[in-house]
């Protein structure tokens, strides 16, 4: 649920589409790489030829990117992350600025008019226009995905719980209230939120098996979506037919209505889940 570093799947398409059913979306194909255009020379111009950016948080016109001072020479643990820099990528102009030059951030998203910061101490800050930040929350776990308002986030949370597989779903606003919304044993985590702010879906492991769950922003009981009656022993030798694949993280689900959410699968592969239904494919693209 933690390997992101070590897929680098979303926005630089390393890896082996294991859950593919087509090549990728030929559209998602040009958006990664004319985000490299613009990010590799101005990476590599602020911080140095050594640094890399690793990853793209959030979707549409104005994204943030995390930045590394070099790639390890040997590979992070499964739950390990790097501590990033933080750039502004505006994808319409291709114009690339720094926010955060110090490599001490996990994860950053633009919410509404600033922009919230996560620590590798579990604070999550709000930075305003004008650089000035306060305290939203901490033992925040990452998993940012802002309100279409800009009024909240969910994000996954620590619990206190010991191990680094114990986690919970919640929403925190802008006044840093924190709300647990789903916490089940294990990992409950890679939460986001629809576009009238409603309905959170997010991954849990409850049942053995990564799988979509559903709940509302009131806490309601969770229903499983995906993989139901799935356990993990069946995925031995391969996942049967009827899997449905986890998102790589919550940065890169888009929602393409109040009922459809489009995410990334890993290894350039997108899937489409209705989270009313349960219904979910492989979302191929044309070749438009």
């Amino acid at each position: 649920m933690k390997n992101r570093f070590l897929a680098l799947a979303v926005m630089t398409l390393v890896g082996t589409p294991a859950f593919a059913e087509g090549p990728p979306n030929p559209t998602d194909l040009r958006r990664v790489t004319k985000a490299r255009e613009s990010l590799v020379p101005a990476v590599e111009k602020a911080f140095g030829p050594k640094a890399r950016f690793v990853q793209l948080f959030g979707q549409g016109r104005e994204m943030l990117a995390g930045v590394v001072a070099e790639i390890p020479v040997e590979p992070l643990g499964t739950d390990d992350l790097p501590l990033l820099a933080i750039v502004r990528y505006a994808e319409d102009t291709g114009a690339v600025r720094v926010v955060a030059p110090e490599f001490k951030y996990r994860e950053a998203r633009i919410v509404g008019q600033d922009v919230a910061l996560l620590d590798g101490a579990g604070t999550l800050r709000l930075r305003d226009a004008n650089g000035q930040e306060r305290l939203l929350a901490e033992q925040v776990g990452g998993d940012l995905f802002p309100t279409a308002k800009g009024d909240a986030l969910v994000a996954t949370l620590k619990t206190g719980v010991p191990g680094p597989h114990e986690t919970a779903v919640g929403i925190i606003d802008l006044n840093g209230r924190v709300k647990v919304l789903a916490d089940g044993p294990g990992v409950d985590a890679t939460p986001s939120i629809s576009p009238d702010g409603r309905t959170v879906v997010f991954v849990s492991g409850r049942t053995s098996v990564a799988s979509f769950f559903v709940t509302t922003v009131e806490g309601a009981e969770a229903k499983q979506l995906t993989n139901v009656g799935l356990e993990n022993w069946m995925l031995f030798g391969g996942p049967p037919k009827e899997f449905v694949p986890p998102p790589v993280s919550s940065h890169h689900m888009e929602w393409l209505s109040e009922d459809v959410l489009r995410y990334n699968a890993g290894g350039g592969a997108f899937w489409k889940l209705n989270v009313r239904t349960g219904h979910a494919e492989a979302d191929v693209g044309g070749a438009k």
